[in-house]
């Protein structure tokens, strides 16, 4: 069983890449493998350009079309999703009536150097994917907090609670999503 993460910040030491590398880590622990999509090379959407979508934006296609779940790892900018991310979904839903997210089960998760830990920005993400008419795993929630604290200099999760706190998303996320392909 594989899932497809989307990693909302391409930036250097970015808590959300090494939150995801540590659910790439653990996911075979729980019954399924975590295959990170590379969104980095997309341009920003323009309707004018959808017929012709780069390499790049076929390429993610592809690794999603294979997976049973999507896995969006989202910073929260200004209260809100990350634009970079958001300009990924609105390529990968390109051209209109293409299937790729339409129907495809989403989970979310996220860290964040603040003490909200992404939480908003996870809200919105669920109302956003009410479009595509998926349903959203709600079974566990992670928004790992205060960054900073929670990984070290490297990159790898310290926090203990954190930690057990993934194990937990991981375990219901494959459950959830292996109740879903019966």
């Amino acid at each position: 069983m594989i899932v497809a993460a989307l990693c909302g910040s391409l930036r250097k030491g970015s808590f959300n890449q090494s939150l995801l590398n540590a659910a790439i880590e653990r996911a075979p622990q729980h019954g399924f493998e975590i295959a990170q999509v590379d969104w980095s090379q997309f341009p920003v959407f323009s309707q004018d350009c959808e017929s012709a979508a780069p390499a790049s934006v076929a390429e993610a296609k592809t690794v999603i079309h294979s997976a049973a779940c999507i896995l969006l790892v989202t910073p929260e900018y200004n209260h809100g999703v990350p634009g970079g991310l958001k300009n990924a979904v609105d390529w990968l839903s390109r051209p209109f009536g293409d299937t790729t997210l339409t129907g495809r089960p989403m989970a979310i998760m996220g860290a964040s150097s603040g003490y909200m830990g992404s939480i908003r920005a996870q809200m919105a993400w669920r109302q956003l994917w009410y479009f595509f008419r998926c349903p959203v795993f709600n079974n566990a929630e992670l928004a790992v907090a205060f960054g900073s604290k929670s990984f070290d200099e490297n990159g790898v999760l310290v926090d203990p609670g954190y930690s057990e706190a993934l194990d937990r998303y991981l375990d219901g996320l494959g459950k959830w999503i292996g109740g879903l392909e019966k």
